[in-house]
């Protein structure tokens, strides 16, 4: 019975994920698709890469950066000042799984001690 309802909730979750994506993917609109980036001429001769006219939210960030964060690194200021709360929330939750995890293989631990002594 339990394992009939595990599986019930994972296919729900794969169903529900699946209409998520493809909702996403045809109304949510495409903010930069790449047609006018080349890798390889970036990698090869990465002087003539023209980064005056970024899109988006990058436009905001290159052009911006100093004067809102105060940040030399750009990739500094939108880790930790643009998504400070988010990349907060991903430290408590990993956090904490080590301390769930911690507390689950301890247990396991001390049961099979006392087992041992019986």
């Amino acid at each position: 019975m339990k394992r009939t309802i595990t599986v019930m909730s994972l296919l729900i979750i794969l169903v529900c994920g699946i209409f998520a994506g493809r909702y996403a993917y045809d109304n949510i609109p495409v903010t930069y698709d790449g047609s006018n980036f080349n890798v390889v001429d970036l990698y090869n001769n990465p002087t003539v890469y023209d980064e005056s006219n970024p899109d988006g939210v990058a436009d905001i960030i290159v052009k911006e950066n100093l004067e809102k964060t105060m940040a030399a690194n750009n990739v500094a200021a939108v880790v930790f000042d643009f998504r400070g709360y988010d990349t907060l929330g991903e430290s408590f939750i990993l956090l904490t799984a080590i301390a769930g995890s911690f507390v689950i293989l301890s247990r396991g631990h001390k049961k099979e001690e006392k087992g041992g002594e019986a």
